[in-house]
This record gives C-alpha cells, structure tokens and sequence, in this order.
C-alpha cells in the first residue's frame, strides 16, 4: 500500500464512521481528503457517491459514480446499478455479473446469519411447501438443481428429499461454503444463464431461490433451466411482483417483475404455470417483502424461438399496469 493509500485509507475509515454517525457533511468532506490523497483509489470515489446519495445530494452522487466507473471499468462495486436508481443510467437487462460475484464472495463468511437470523429469510422452506404437492406425482429418481446456491441453504431444506442435488453460483467463496456442508453431488461456479457441462441435463426438478430478481430479463435463465430438464420437469422459484413491465430495479438493487412478463416469458421458453402464490420471502429495513412463489412444468420444447422472445422495453405496454 502506497503512502497515498494508506493516508487515503485512513481517511476512508473516518469518513465511513461519520456516515454510521449520519453526520453525511463532514462525511463527504473527509472522503473528499481521501481522493485529495490518492486520486485514483476507485473505492474512495464510490463511498464518496455513497454518502452523497444518502445526504439526497443526487447531482454530485451521481458525479462521483461516474469517476468510479472510469476508473474501475469491470464495476465491482455496482455503480451503474446505483446510476440506474438514481434515473442517470439505462436499464439493464442484468446485474453485473463481475458485480454480483464480487458482492457475495465478500458477503460469504456473514451470508446465512444476514439472510436467517436479520433478514428472516424463508425462502427454501417456503418452495417446498409450495412443490411438495406435486412430488408424489414424480418418478424416481428424482434429481435436483439448485440454481444460485449459495452457501446451500436450499440444499439444507431441500437435500434429503431427493436422490441427489447439484449446485451451481457465480461466488466461488459461496460454492466453497456450500461444499463443506456435503449435501451436494457437484458444485460449480458459473453463471445460470450459460450453464457447464459439469451440470447435468435431466433433472427433474429445478430450485431458484432468490436468485432471479438479479436479473431482469428471464428468458435466457429459463431457457437454460428448460434445456437441463426433464419434459415434464418441475422449476420453483420465487421472484419479486413489480408494476413496471417488464421489470424495475427496486431500491435493495433487486430486479421486480411484471405479471405479464413473467407469464410471457414462462410460455415461451416452454413451462405451464401450476401454482403461482404470494409470500413473505424475508424482512427488509423491518418491513416484510412479498414475493411470487411459482411451480412450473417444462413441456417439450420451446414455444417461440428465441428471436420472438418479449423484448425487455415494449412501448406499447403502459407502465404500471396490472394484468389479471
């Protein structure tokens, strides 16, 4: 660490102390010091942007979210989703992927006592209850996909249902935790919309727990998931309702999505709705967050070919409408 660094990191250290304090001016004034000092630290800048923000100092978060892009180009630290909230960049059709990896690599050694214990995260156990109707129905053997695993929490609830649960994340940091648990038969770092062939391509079953609201065109992850199944299969994923088609990004940094959309989407890439019910996925600053809890059977192929697939900005659909 250079002089200017450590000198900038110092500084750092108070400024983020101060906004614990929420005293956000003499915050911002001390971030300032630490960029006077090593301009060009990319973290500095996107604290800077940070207590910006939460002082509703828009124009000059915006200002300091823009330099940290410059100088970190692969956006680990998410600062066009946060230019996207603050209405100055485009919606995406996805989070980052380099963002999302970065983000819960850190967020691994805290992730389950954040998600059980603060956030009151029911989102496993509430999937399957919501499938368990239809298991008895289901050949053996049955063999599971958990897409976005994490450190395994879907595999602690869902594990010792079936014959056997595969595992896929973009965090390796999260896979390595969900590997010391030994619920899975493979685990692999990867992304869910272009899956390894380290997966396999008959489940019968597929699990998305809390992992499609970061992105928010779900054509490519469900049609990746219809390729790995069984016809017939079974998908259950929760998702977060929004009044936008076909999806907005809320302020958690969660991509929500239109009913339409999502009914769209699933008949397209070749799934029948079976059940489609509300619950509370977990708490949030305190208040409960309502999701989407959806059972889906793969029929045989694809509807549409991907090119007639619904295009993320559709002009002639009126934001907010609610379709019924």
């Amino acid at each position: 660490m250079s002089k200017d660094r450590l000198s900038a990191s110092r500084r750092l250290d108070v400024a983020l102390a101060l906004v614990s304090q929420a005293d956000y001016v003499a915050a911002a004034d001390v971030a300032r010091a630490a960029i006077a000092a090593d301009p060009d630290w990319d973290e500095a800048h996107f604290t800077l942007g940070d207590i910006y923000e939460r002082a509703n100092e828009t124009e000059n978060a915006i200002e300091a979210f823009r330099q940290y892009l410059i100088l970190d180009p692969l956006d680990r630290m998410g600062g066009e989703v946060r230019l996207t909230i603050l209405g100055a960049a485009a919606m995406r059709d996805r989070l980052p992927p380099d963002y999302v990896r970065a983000l819960f690599d850190d967020y691994a050694p805290r992730f389950e006592i954040s998600l059980r214990d603060r956030l009151a995260y029911r989102g496993p156990e509430l999937l399957l209850e919501a499938v368990r109707t239809y298991l008895n129905a289901m050949a053996e053997p049955v063999e599971v996909l958990d897409l976005g695993c994490g450190t395994g929490l879907v595999g602690e609830v869902f594990g010792g249902n079936f014959a056997a649960i595969d595992g896929i994340d973009l965090s390796p940091r999260m896979i390595n935790r969900a590997r010391a648990k030994g619920i899975y038969r493979t685990l692999v770092a990867g992304d869910i919309t272009d899956m390894p062939d380290d997966l396999g391509a008959q489940y019968s079953l597929v699990v998305a727990a809390d992992v499609l609201n970061y992105l928010g065109d779900l054509a490519p992850a469900l049609r990746a998931a219809q390729a790995r199944m069984k016809p017939g299969g079974l998908m259950v994923f929760s998702l977060e309702h929004g009044d936008v088609f076909p999806y907005d990004l809320g302020p958690g940094q969660r991509f929500r999505h239109h009913e339409q959309a999502i009914d769209e989407w699933l008949r397209e890439c070749g799934f029948d709705v079976l059940s489609d019910a509300l619950g509370v996925l977990r708490q949030e600053k305190g208040v409960p967050v309502q999701g989407r809890i959806m059972v889906v059977r793969a029929t045989s192929e694809l509807a549409l070919l991907g090119n007639d697939l619904i295009v993320p900005t559709d002009p002639d659909q009126a934001s907010g409408q609610t379709v019924h």
